[in-house]
């Protein structure tokens, strides 16, 4: 991709923000990097960037409405978050416009690998049959515990909702996650809300 037609939109704050630019800087991204919202819808004129990756805790979720209501549905958008990284937290980021949702403790290689398969995509539509098809192969068990998850619950409160022990519950994340071709509970989450998002389009 040329970094002169493709740039990526950063709104974080100083703790972070130069890091996502050398971050994008190796998918050959330039970026326009800001620090608070304002100047930043002031700035791009029109102009939809490649990819976006707003800090929740500097604005990020209300930014996002904007840029969506501009943009439209097709713009890659990440919301990354230092403090707010609970389920319902996903879930709420997911539901306002975010493609994907990331921890900033996320491990470096992880991130970029998110943020590359968002920018390479072609069709929205390909991701979210595909994130269907794996949901499709978890067992009921399975489905009520991503279920119960993805409302907020610990996996405490998922064993007394569902009358099993918390080493059942660990079992079953265990599975679905390996099912679901993802590595934590908060990529689980992220993915069921994906797919329920495309369910109601």
């Amino acid at each position: 991709m040329s970094t002169e037609e493709s740039f990526a939109l950063v709104v974080a704050g100083d703790h972070v923000r130069a890091d996502y630019v050398t971050l994008l800087a190796r998918l050959g991204l330039r970026s326009m990097a800001f620090a608070r919202t304002t100047d930043a819808a002031a700035t791009l004129n029109g102009v939809a960037p490649h990819v976006a990756i707003l800090e929740v805790e500097d604005g990020g979720c209300s930014f996002l409405r904007e840029l969506r209501d501009r943009y439209g549905p097709d713009m890659p958008a990440v919301l990354v978050s230092a403090d707010r990284t609970t389920p319902a937290d996903v879930v709420a980021g997911l539901l306002v416009g975010a493609d994907d949702y990331a921890a900033e403790s996320m491990d470096t290689e992880e991130f970029l690998a998110r943020v590359r398969r968002l920018v390479e995509r072609t069709r929205p539509s390909r991701g979210a049959t595909a994130d269907l098809r794996r949901l499709s192969s978890l067992t009921p068990r399975e489905r009520q515990v991503l279920a119960l998850t993805t409302e907020g619950m610990t996996q405490k409160q998922v064993a007394t909702e569902m009358g099993i022990s918390i080493k059942t519950v660990g079992a079953h994340m265990q599975n679905l996650l390996g099912k679901l071709g993802v590595h934590s509970r908060m990529e689980a989450v992220a993915l069921a809300a994906r797919a329920a998002a495309a369910a109601d389009m």
